[in-house]
């Protein structure tokens, strides 16, 4: 447990240094002698995604800005920081979140709906996001995304399922 919560910090700690679009990245790192030192590290950077599954998406531009590795917080596989991006009236295609995965989605831009769907594609809710919302997705959901007028840019947390 103090592993995920040392996680979860090194989580938020990203999240607010975040690199923008072609922002920095800087990790803070304990050398040898046990000082913290700030090092600078290359960001993944933004790719068209044009479907998924075969499905089009239409504006989704997504990317790994960075992994935690796993033996820096002790969780499992470590975490994925990732960044994305859906122009204005743009969609993400619907699809099902990994099968080991949690996933944490914290929206800074933009507007739209999120729709929530069994895994015969039919949709039965959705949700309106908007800036400063965060989603938590547990491993199996599908959902699609259909964004509104402004651009929607969010951070991800890609990280292994808890073990029950």
């Amino acid at each position: 447990m103090r592993g995920l919560i040392y996680g979860l910090g090194a989580v938020v700690a990203l999240a607010i240094a975040a690199p923008a679009l072609a922002g920095d990245l800087t990790s803070i790192e304990v050398d040898p002698s046990g000082k913290a030192i700030a090092v600078k590290k290359e960001p993944g950077k933004l790719a068209p995604i044009p479907d998924i599954g075969g499905i089009p998406n239409k504006g989704f531009n997504y990317g790994a800005l960075y992994q935690v590795p796993p033996n820096s917080i002790d969780i499992g596989k470590g975490i994925n920081v990732m960044r994305g991006h859906v122009d204005a009236n743009g969609l993400i295609a619907l699809h099902e979140g990994p099968a080991e995965q949690t996933y944490v989605l914290y929206v800074i831009s933009g507007t739209g709906k999120m729709t929530l769907n069994d895994k015969d594609g039919k949709k039965y809710g959705d949700i309106t996001y908007k800036p400063d919302d965060v989603i938590l997705f547990q491993p199996h959901t599908w959902h699609g995304w259909v964004n509104g007028d402004t651009p929607f840019e969010f951070l991800g947390f890609d990280m292994q399922a808890p073990k029950k």
